[in-house]
């Protein structure tokens, strides 16, 4: 199957991106990534501690000096990033792509109908985050703040330009660990999404139906923290990151 995978370039969607075609390497793939958001220095220490250390597992990572399920791969694929996915541009991208699937994980752009219609399979998207519950940005800091005793992944269908809000096919869910730090329990969320998408693919390329459920509830969508939210994050004895996330990933 031509698959295209929609990702950013973080150390959680680099890792995921590389698990998921480590587990299914029967397919094809395409890999775009959503490119400079523009956004402002992060209004907080802590928050802009959070945003260098993901740079710099993503270059070790890319580098090859952590080990993924298959060292720096992604780093020799072509890839490309797709900024704006619903310009006309960006729409011939994705048709001369010819995906039967595409596949999105922390892709930071909303898909409109068009985009959505172009894989004859539809939209999955992983979002580290239990939904309806947590949609939105940082899902996995929002629980944790809100003192959760879960966190989780949910594998979702995206069919419309809503964010987060296509049925659930799957959601893994694991408790919080406090004692580590926000980057380590999200990265310890995407061993387990991969296997999800793995199991999704293999029931699409079998032409089997994959079962998904609409979610139910209004849940609640959350912003990026701002310094207030950040602030009030330490306060409750939590961290942001500690150096020893590259442990979360593995094969």
């Amino acid at each position: 199957m031509n698959i295209t995978l929609l990702g950013h370039h973080d150390i959680a969607s680099l890792y995921a991106l590389d698990r998921v075609m480590s587990l299914l390497p029967e397919h094809d793939y395409s890999i775009l990534l959503s490119g400079d958001l523009g956004t402002q220095a992060a209004p907080e220490d802590s928050l802009q501690r959070l945003s260098e250390a993901d740079a710099e597992l993503c270059d070790q990572f890319l580098a090859g000096s952590i080990t993924g399920p298959v060292a720096a791969q992604l780093s020799q694929r072509p890839h490309a990033t797709l900024p704006r996915p619903n310009s006309a541009e960006g729409l011939r991208i994705l048709r001369d792509l010819k995906p039967e699937l595409i596949i999105s994980i922390r892709y930071r752009r909303i898909l409109r109908e068009e985009a959505i219609a172009i894989p004859g399979h539809g939209v999955l998207n992983l979002h580290s985050g239990i939904l309806p519950d947590y949609k939105g940005v940082m899902a996995t800091f929002w629980a944790m703040l809100a003192g959760e005793e879960e966190v989780g992944a949910t594998l979702h269908r995206i069919t419309d330009s809503g964010v987060d809000t296509g049925p659930v096919i799957e959601i893994f869910r694991r408790p919080t660990r406090p004692d580590r730090s926000y980057l380590a329990n999200v990265l310890g969320l995407y061993a387990e999404g991969s296997n999800m998408i793995a199991a999704a693919v293999r029931t699409i390329a079998a032409d089997e139906t994959l079962p998904s459920q609409a979610q139910t509830g209004g849940g609640r969508y959350f912003s990026a923290p701002d310094a207030a939210a950040a602030r009030r994050f330490t306060k409750q004895g939590l961290i942001l990151v500690d150096g020893e996330e590259a442990g979360e990933i593995r094969i």
